[in-house]
């Protein structure tokens, strides 16, 4: 009689929340190499549940998130978003561990979880409660335009699960209320903030803090700006007025160039800065003393071409950082050579040496456009990235912060062939270096075949396959010497890599031996051989006087062949005939025996009825 077992499905322990050391600092990763997390379930008390029923579902059945039953993975009913990320944790089944590995998180991964298991008439569940969190980007700060006697201030922050909430906090650290806020959710469904303040108190210099903070992991990422007491004197409504006096009094010939750059070397006076231009000589403009008024600025260059321009330029002086560093971008001086299918790191750094974490970074191919990796300000940006490298790229940022730019590329393709452009951006500053990648691929051992006698020789045939980029063929006699080919054929397969076919008539019927073909690829100088020994009696059937002996001797066959059919089949007629007319004489005598032998009754009958008569 079979026992009932009782099951008690218990979880050991749950999981409320995911603390910062799951997780990267700045972005959840949602990719296939991301982050992973064990949902813990098990049998209380421990049994084998090896041969058990196990489904991990969200909410009901038809939201299944894994399935096993007596030793197999069933996947017919999984969820779309689940596919290929799950695994049952099967080292702790035989001691009843149920334990449920999830890869690549996702925001959407978040909430409930339940652990069900049945055993016959026998079921038991618990649930699991997963916290995703994730924290974002630090907050960027930018002074964007003058309103309502104050300045404008708007925070940004990127990459946040769930929701964060923005504080805005004065010199004082008094909390100050948002203008506006404005939410949005990216691809991967991370959110993004966008906080929004007017600083008004212009007797109040000092710092003003943006603060992004995560509720469910008790963590923030603050960013602070000081603002000095002549910059908001700058809002006050009567410099309207002064901005209408200096578009009216436009009048006055403006120069047609005017940038402003960096700070020059020389500076001719004090509160006089010298500006790189177009122009020459160089135009001195004089201008406020920016470092009193920001500790973190940034000025930006501008060009008047119309009347107010200056007012414009006036308008533009609130960017973050001042000038921007003096920097060289260096990449290798030779190519980079990589076998298809291996990652590879393409080096490239800052000179001199100097931390790129607030660059904008971006690795293209031969423009803009053509976009294989961008980075900016701690955040990888996907949205120009080039289709056939989405999920393959990834900015080494160990080296960031000593001024190394490496990007690394997995899964090599033949398409990656070519060469990259690092370029780094720092306000007005630019640079940029070049790497060249060579892709290559040693193709498979190449397959000899002989395939017909012809022009007084043997047709051979070599094949290989997988090659990048386009191999070479080469044959050699058995002497080693070199022979031309007839012809040779290049195919691409879907992989973007070469196969190719070399043929070659081998005629010389006097030197038997060792016929070779080598397949070389240039680029990495390696090469496969193989090689085939042909013996002198293959030589003598390729002789052009032995094909039409071979005719002949087909044709004699062939007629052979028919008169012996024929001659039989006449044969085997003539006795059939034979045994016919035999057969026919031997019927026709036994039907005259037959007529002899009525007769001869007859004419006894005749006889008895004529004695028979004159009694009668």
């Amino acid at each position: 009689m079979p026992v009932r077992r009782n099951l008690c499905v218990s979880v050991s322990f749950s999981i409320t929340k995911l603390t910062s050391e799951w997780w990267d600092q700045t972005t959840l990763s949602v990719s296939p190499w991301g982050r992973y997390v064990v949902l813990p379930c098990h049998l209380s008390p421990s049994v084998d549940a090896r041969s058990l029923d196990i489904r991990w579902i969200r909410h009901h059945v038809s939201e299944t998130v894994h399935h096993y039953r007596n030793g197999e993975d069933l996947y017919g009913d999984q969820m779309e978003e689940y596919v290929g990320r799950t695994e049952l944790v099967r080292d702790g089944l035989s001691r009843g561990r149920l334990d449920l590995r999830i890869s690549g998180l996702r925001p959407s991964d978040d909430g409930q979880y339940v652990c069900t298991v049945r055993d016959g008439a026998s079921y038991g569940e618990a649930t699991v409660d997963l916290e995703v969190a994730a924290t974002g980007s630090g907050p960027q700060l930018s002074l964007e335009a003058y309103e309502d006697g104050g300045i404008r201030v708007v925070c940004r922050s990127a990459g946040w699960y769930p929701q964060p909430e923005v504080l805005w906090k004065d010199p004082d650290g008094e909390h100050l209320p948002s203008v506006s806020q404005r939410h949005s959710s990216d691809e991967r469904g991370l959110f993004d903030v966008k906080d929004v303040i007017i600083v008004t108190n212009g007797n109040r210099d000092g710092k003003w803090s943006c603060v992004v903070r995560s509720i469910r992991l008790n963590q923030e990422q603050e960013t602070s700006l000081h603002i000095s007491a002549p910059f908001f004197h700058n809002a006050r409504p009567w410099m309207v007025g002064v901005g209408v006096l200096l578009v009216l009094s436009a009048g006055a010939p403006w120069p047609r160039c005017l940038s402003v750059e960096k700070e020059s070397a020389a500076v001719p006076r004090a509160g006089e800065k010298r500006c790189s231009t177009g122009c020459n000589p160089p135009i001195a403009l004089p201008l406020p003393p920016f470092s009193s008024l920001f500790s973190s600025s940034r000025r930006r260059c501008g060009s008047p071409r119309a009347p107010g321009g200056l007012l414009s330029y006036l308008v533009t002086l609130h960017v973050l950082r001042l000038g921007s560093a003096d920097f060289r971008v260096v990449g290798p001086d030779r190519p980079l050579q990589v076998t298809v299918g291996q990652d590879v790191v393409l080096p490239c750094h800052l000179s001199p040496s100097m931390d790129a974490q607030s660059l904008d970074i971006r690795w293209i191919r031969h423009q803009v456009s053509e976009t294989v990796h961008h980075y900016r300000n701690g955040e990888d940006l996907y949205g120009e990235q080039m289709e056939e490298y989405v999920g393959r790229t990834e900015l080494v940022r160990d080296g960031l912060s000593s001024g190394r730019l490496d990007l690394r590329i997995s899964g090599l393709r033949p398409s990656d062939d070519g060469q990259y452009v690092c370029t780094v951006t720092d306000g007005a500053s630019y640079g940029e270096a070049t790497v060249d990648l060579e892709v290559a691929a040693t193709g498979s051992v190449p397959q000899l075949s002989l395939e017909a006698y012809e022009d007084g020789g043997i047709r051979v045939v070599c094949r290989s396959a997988g090659w990048y980029p386009q191999p070479e063929v080469l044959w050699k006699d058995p002497d080693g010497q070199r022979l031309p080919s007839v012809s040779q054929r290049l195919f691409l397969d879907s992989r973007g890599l070469y196969d190719i076919e070399g043929i070659i008539v081998v005629s010389n019927g006097n030197r038997h031996g060792k016929w070779s073909c080598v397949v070389r690829n240039s680029r990495l100088n390696q090469e496969q051989e193989t090689s085939l020994h042909i013996s002198a009696p293959f030589f003598h059937n390729a002789r052009p006087w032995m094909v039409g002996v071979g005719v002949l001797l087909v044709v004699l066959v062939v007629f052979l062949g028919l008169g012996v059919y024929f001659l039989r089949r006449k044969v085997l007629q003539s006795r059939e005939l034979g045994r016919l007319v035999a057969a026919l004489a031997t019927a026709f005598m036994e039907w005259l025996s037959l007529q002899g032998a009525g007769w001869q009754q007859a004419q006894r009958e005749s006889a008895a009825w004529a004695e028979l008569g004159p009694t009668i």
